[in-house]
Parts: structure tokens; C-alpha cells; sequence
């Protein structure tokens, strides 16, 4: 997946972004902004309606069904959602 930036429209039709994050346990997700925070979806569950299994805090930490998973997402990655 490398480095890569998907451009999408969000909820409020607004071109964004998502930017590829490999996790410490070698998954591959999809990071983009959201009101709260950031929400993280594999590439081959990018255009699915279904709710998201994995969020992370404004500070990068990252949770699974409301619960915490001990990984960060590096505040470059998040400041590159914002580009």
C-alpha cells in the first residue's frame, strides 16, 4: 500500500482525503478526519457503509469497538488527513 492519499467526498460532500497507516501488527488502513477524531478502514472496506470497527482520538490513539488497542497513529499521518 505504501504512502499513498485516496481522495473521497464526505458525509457534508467536502473533498478530502484518507491517508494509508500500516498498524504495528502489519494491517493496512485507511486514516481519515472526522468531527471527533479519525477513523481507520481497510482499503477493501473503503467504500462500504458499514460502521467503523476501528477510530482513533485526536491525539492518534487507537481504539476497536470503543476499546483501546495500545497502537498510535504517528502525528505525521494525522496532519497529512488535513492537506
Amino acid at each position: 500500500m505504501g504512502d499513498s492519499n485516496v481522495r473521497y467526498r464526505d458525509a457534508f460532500d467536502r473533498e478530502t482525503q484518507a491517508i494509508a497507516w500500516k498498524s504495528p501488527d502489519g494491517r493496512e488502513f485507511l486514516v481519515c478526519g472526522t468531527e471527533g477524531g479519525y477513523a481507520l478502514r481497510s482499503p477493501e472496506d473503503w467504500e462500504s457503509d458499514d460502521d467503523v470497527e476501528f477510530e482513533a482520538d485526536s491525539d492518534g490513539n487507537v481504539f476497536c469497538d470503543g476499546q483501546p488497542v495500545g497502537w498510535k497513529i504517528p502525528r505525521p499521518v494525522l496532519d497529512r488527513t488535513t492537506d
